[in-house]
């Protein structure tokens, strides 16, 4: 029989959560730094916790539920549950819903919104949602681009039409050196095109010392690979990698163009760069993700990324 109690911050649980996480999401999962480098930056005051399932001395599932700072909306919770495949049908999820369920009923704010996400395809996981209330609200489309195959030499024209037209494009480490303003300017540039980003929540900005500490102090992070365009100094665009939780793998963090510079190409000029950092840093493949009615998706797929699965937002709304 197994037992479910809370999770102990050692390095021995983070690497038991880690083998689960990995044997569930073998290409996308989260490692041990991941975890880590997420509970080192929580705010102390947010809601957050975390459980394992044992059986026989052994790690068999995870579930974690926390209070979604980041959004507007007050009362609204997110929780995961991860069950090693062994161990499936075995009513190991339903018990750790159940046990994160009541643990929020004691929480304040009271929970307005519940939600969570599973990949396309987990159908297993997509029914146990939809079993329990939740309906989906948005879809992201994983891709991937084998780099290989890449070519990225038909996109020089654009560039160059780009940089006649004082568009200039720049390597995060050579901003860091030119511009003592970089982070701030980085900051707003990413607030202002995450109020344009689908997402299933409407977005609260962050501060600096939280921007900095998600993505530049990541273990992810790769400062070499993120090119931002500018326009008469003002930062206009950007594009970046991460590291894979696979050998040779990166992934897409961020690609975005401020409105009243979209429709020239810069999208596809700065992804274009990332394509090609990618290839020549030794890497095989980049895996990316859109919400299915992105115009990044098609640019993606024209630049040749293709559908590998997809993303898929759940939610609940609760009674007040």
């Amino acid at each position: 029989m197994f037992s479910i109690r809370p999770f102990q911050s050692t390095d021995a649980e983070y690497e038991a959560i880690a083998l689960v996480e990995k044997a569930v999401y073998p290409e996308n999962a989260d490692t041990v730094e991941d975890f880590k480098h997420s509970d080192a930056i929580r705010k102390p005051e947010q809601f957050f916790q975390r459980w394992v399932v044992e059986q026989d001395g052994r790690t068999i599932a995870f579930g974690s539920a926390k209070y979604h700072t980041y959004a507007t909306t007050a009362g609204r919770y997110r929780f995961s549950i991860t069950v090693h495949p062994d161990f499936e049908g075995r009513g190991v999820g339903t018990a750790v819903y159940d046990h994160i369920w009541q643990t929020l009923q004691t929480c304040t704010p009271a929970p307005t919104v519940l939600e969570s996400g599973c990949y396309q395809h987990h159908p297993q996981a997509v029914r146990f949602l939809q079993k329990r209330g939740f309906r989906q609200t948005m879809r992201w489309v994983i891709t991937k681009l084998d780099l290989p195959d890449a070519d990225t030499a038909k996109l020089a024209p654009l560039i160059q039409k780009l940089e006649a037209a004082d568009i200039t494009f720049h390597a995060l480490p050579d901003l860091q050196k030119s511009d003592p303003n970089w982070l701030a300017e980085l900051h707003e540039l990413d607030w202002q095109l995450v109020q344009d980003e689908p997402l299933p929540y409407t977005p609260k900005k962050i501060s600096l010392a939280e921007y900095k500490k998600l993505y530049l102090d990541s273990p992810n992070a790769m400062p070499t690979s993120w090119f931002v365009a500018r326009h008469n100094g003002r930062y206009i665009g950007n594009s970046m990698l991460e590291q894979g939780s696979q050998p040779g793998v990166v992934s897409t963090g961020f690609t975005g163009v401020l409105r009243d510079y979209r429709r020239r190409g810069l999208a596809t000029a700065l992804k274009a760069q990332t394509i090609e950092y990618a290839k020549n840093a030794g890497f095989q493949r980049i895996r990316t993700g859109n919400e299915e009615n992105n115009p990044m998706l098609t640019l993606n797929k024209k630049l040749g990324f293709e559908e590998l699965t997809a993303s898929l937002a759940f939610e609940k709304l609760l009674e007040k």
